[in-house]
């Protein structure tokens, strides 16, 4: 289920800075980074939120989209 949670962090954090000229080089290395942020988010982030902050992200929606979207739009400034 990671892997493919991995995946598809990698098209949000890259379908975020399309607009700019990133080159495959560089999208394969933001969708990596998107990538090991949305497992790790999964991994960390998930159970912290659960029991902490009372809050349920039971379909994933801040560790798939919500991270690699903050990381691909500052990979968008960056670029």
């Amino acid at each position: 289920v990671h892997i493919q949670n991995a995946t598809l962090a990698g098209g949000v954090a890259v379908g975020t800075c399309a607009d700019m000229n990133i080159g495959p080089f560089g999208a394969m290395i933001i969708g990596f980074l998107a990538g090991i942020i949305s497992t790790l988010g999964f991994k960390f982030l998930t159970p912290i939120f659960a029991s902490k902050l009372r809050v349920q992200d039971t379909c994933g929606v801040h560790n798939l989209h919500g991270l690699p979207g903050i990381m691909g739009g500052i990979a968008g400034i960056v670029a």
